[in-house]
C-alpha cells in the first residue's frame, strides 16, 4: 500500500469537506434570498470549462444533497427503532441517504419534465443537466424547511405547519426557473410551478381512493 497517495487523499478529503462547510451557509442564504441570482448564477458559470464552474459558491447539486437529502436521512435514521449497534447505524444512514436521494429526486424530476413539456425543448442530456442545476438551487432552501419542520415535529406536532409552508415555498421559488426560462410574467410562470403539485396531489388521492375501494 502506497501511505504517501493514502495520506495524500486523506488531505484531499480533508480540504473538501472543510470548503463545503465554508460555502454550505453563503450559499444556502443567497439562493433561499436571491433565486433571481442563482439562475443566473448557473448560466454564468455554464460558460466555464467543467472543472472551473462553483468555485466561490458550492454547486446546485451539493447544495442540494447537503440540505435536502442529509437531513432526511438522518430523520429517517432517528425515527428507527430497529438500531441497536453501531453497525445499525451506518445501514440505515447508508439506506435512509438513497431511499430519500431517490424519493427527493421525484419533484426535481416532476419539474425538469414539465418544463422541458412547456417549452417545446428536445430532451438533451446538455440541457437536462443544466436545468436539473437550476432546479437544485430552487428546491434546496424550500426541501431545507421540509426537513428542519419533520425533524422538529419530534418536539411539537405543530411544526407541521412548516411542511405545508415548504410546499407553498417550492411552487415560489419554482416559478423564478420558469420565469426566466420560459421569458413570461411571474404570475403565469407561478401558475405552471404550481401545476405538478396540484397534479401529483390528486393522483396522491386517487390512489388513496383506489386502496380504500379495494380493500388492500
Amino acid at each position: 500500500m502506497d501511505f504517501a497517495k493514502l495520506f495524500q487523499s486523506i488531505e484531499d478529503a480533508v480540504y473538501e469537506v472543510m470548503v463545503w462547510i465554508l460555502l454550505l451557509p453563503k450559499t444556502l442564504l443567497r439562493s433561499m434570498f436571491q433565486p433571481k441570482w442563482a439562475i443566473k448564477y448557473v448560466h454564468n458559470e455554464w460558460e466555464k470549462k467543467p472543472d472551473e464552474r462553483f468555485d466561490e459558491y458550492l454547486s446546485p447539486v451539493l447544495l442540494w444533497l447537503m440540505v435536502a437529502v442529509l437531513p432526511l436521512s438522518l430523520f429517517t435514521i432517528l425515527g428507527n427503532t430497529d438500531i441497536q449497534s453501531l453497525d445499525d447505524v451506518g445501514k440505515a444512514f447508508k439506506d435512509g441517504l438513497l431511499s430519500q436521494a431517490l424519493y427527493a429526486l421525484i419533484i426535481p424530476f416532476t419539474y425538469i419534465v414539465w418544463m422541458e413539456w412547456v417549452n417545446k425543448r428536445p430532451v438533451k442530456k446538455s440541457t437536462l443537466k443544466r436545468s436539473f442545476y437550476m432546479h437544485c438551487y430552487a428546491l434546496a432552501p424550500a426541501q431545507f424547511l421540509f426537513g428542519l419542520s419533520a425533524f422538529m415535529t419530534i418536539v411539537s406536532d405543530i411544526f407541521y405547519i412548516f411542511s405545508f409552508i415548504s410546499i407553498i415555498l417550492l411552487a415560489i421559488y419554482e416559478a423564478f426557473v420558469f420565469q426566466s426560462e420560459l421569458e413570461i410574467s411571474y404570475k403565469k410562470a407561478f401558475l405552471y410551478a404550481i401545476a405538478p403539485q396540484v397534479a401529483l396531489v390528486l393522483l396522491f388521492i386517487l390512489l388513496i381512493i383506489i386502496v380504500v375501494a379495494t380493500g388492500f
